[in-house]
């Protein structure tokens, strides 16, 4: 189903400002003052189980997903062939969803879809760039990168992180941009 069809599910366009306001409460709340940030500990502390999972050779393209049986019983399940950093963005992609979108997911099942893996910032669906976001900025906080970035190289960072490469250049191109305005 399309948005047109239910112009009150999802968003036709990101809201960046929830998900970074989403991203801080989170890292409040769970006392993160340091990288690495991780995500399976930040799961289990909302009751979402992160499970690692053998996905068929017909799957194998897929890095994640969430199940959400109801939204007080969600898991996120990790293809277990991905790299650990890859498990990680995903974890805290998924985690995005859960936290941004559970109960549009859980009241219209229909509108969740689980997308093969494409690289970042690639996504054209408003729900998947918000995770993508959540996921990042949840990974590499705008606080940290900021004091890090001073000391450190990106291959630096994204070892202090635990993120790809491409995870700190989407990080520091989108902490420009929220300084140029």
């Amino acid at each position: 189903m399309n948005d047109a069809a239910h112009p009150h599910l999802g968003r036709p366009v990101p809201d960046y400002d929830l998900v970074e306001n989403t991203v801080r409460d989170v890292l409040r709340v769970n006392f993160i003052s340091e990288p690495p940030v991780s995500p399976i500990e930040i799961s289990q502390n909302y009751a979402i189980k992160v499970l690692f999972a053998n996905f068929s050779e017909e799957f194998s393209a897929i890095s994640g997903l969430l199940d959400i049986k109801n939204i007080n019983d969600m898991s996120i399940y990790v293809n277990r062939a991905e790299p650990p950093r890859r498990q990680t963005f995903t974890i805290a992609h998924e985690l995005g969803h859960a936290l941004l979108h559970a109960k549009l997911f859980s009241s219209h099942p229909e509108e969740y879809k689980v997308l093969l893996r494409t690289p970042l910032g690639s996504s054209n669906d408003p729900l998947e760039q918000e995770a993508n976001a959540f996921a990042a900025h949840l990974l590499v906080p705008g606080p940290f990168l900021e004091k890090y970035s001073r000391i450190a190289t990106d291959i630096e960072l994204a070892r202090l992180f635990n993120v790809s490469d491409d995870v700190i250049r989407f990080r520091k191109a989108n902490e420009s941009r929220n300084r140029a305005t």
